[in-house]
């Protein structure tokens, strides 16, 4: 777990890099590729599969990525966005990027649970729910650094 935290660590530093240098997308690109490499390597260190589930598992795992990474660039476009209007934001504007960003958690909540139940049908339950331990520990590393690169929301008595 240890390796975990610190090869991540490395790559969230690269990713906050990227979003600060005004969307550069080609860069954001490779980072994501990087990413989720990485995260493939990290998934297959931590679980420990027999031949047959592995046989199994990583085609879902790639199909789960793929969909995760839709979502991911949909909220790149919404970050993206805010950050256009920062300094001009108006109240819809506020609450359209907001309702958006509400979507797309939920969207990312409904495919968590899309695999969960593919995973479930052909693959140990304990399998499953480690892997997803080990999803949810990733993805709480990413948002933590991507948080960490979005200014609030300026209000009326702070402009």
């Amino acid at each position: 777990m240890k390796k975990l935290t610190i090869l991540l660590l490395l790559f969230l530093f690269g990713i906050g890099f990227a979003q600060s240098e005004n969307f550069e997308t080609g860069y954001i690109d490779i980072l994501k590729k990087d990413i989720q490499t990485e995260a493939k390597i990290l998934v297959g260190e931590n679980l420990d599969m027999t031949a047959d589930q592995e046989e199994v598992f990583w085609p879902l795992y790639d199909e789960y990525a793929a969909e995760l990474l839709e979502l991911s660039n949909e909220r790149l476009n919404v970050i993206s966005s805010y950050m256009l209007d920062y300094y001009d934001l108006s109240d819809e504007k506020a609450e359209t990027l907001v309702n958006q960003a509400m979507d797309i958690e939920q969207k990312r909540l409904d495919l968590k649970r899309k695999y969960i139940a593919k995973m479930n049908e052909v693959l140990p339950q304990k399998l499953v729910g480690k892997f997803f331990q080990i999803d949810g520990y990733l993805q709480t590393l990413l948002t933590i650094q991507r948080q960490s690169t979005i200014p609030f929301i300026k209000t009326e008595d702070e402009e």
